[in-house]
């Protein structure tokens, strides 16, 4: 079975849950900045185990510094679903400690 895209409602209120992160072309994004280059890949990496350990694999981008992380869910149609809402909440969780600056 398909996941099922979620609302606008739907999206708005996990974003309120979720500081940082944006809703735009039907995918969640948020950036982190981090003290050089290497710290940002580590944190790619990180977000890599996440991703494997629930099978959802987002977009990560490496800007020198800083590590964008893009989801959207291609079993919904390429909207935003329910895993992307908790992959969200787990990269938040590990990042936002170690990070300088979103």
């Amino acid at each position: 079975m398909a996941d099922q895209p979620l609302t606008e409602a739907e999206i708005e209120l996990a974003l309120s849950e979720l500081p940082g992160w944006n809703h735009a072309d039907d995918r969640l994004e948020r950036s982190w900045t981090f003290e050089g280059h290497l710290a940002a890949v580590t944190a790619a990496t990180a977000v890599g185990w996440l991703q494997e350990q629930r099978n959802h694999h987002a977009d990560l981008t490496i800007q020198y510094n800083r590590l964008i992380v893009s989801t959207t869910t291609h079993s919904a149609g390429h909207k935003v679903s329910q895993k992307d809402v908790e992959l969200a909440r787990a990269a938040s969780i590990l990042l936002d400690q170690s990070a300088t600056g979103t």
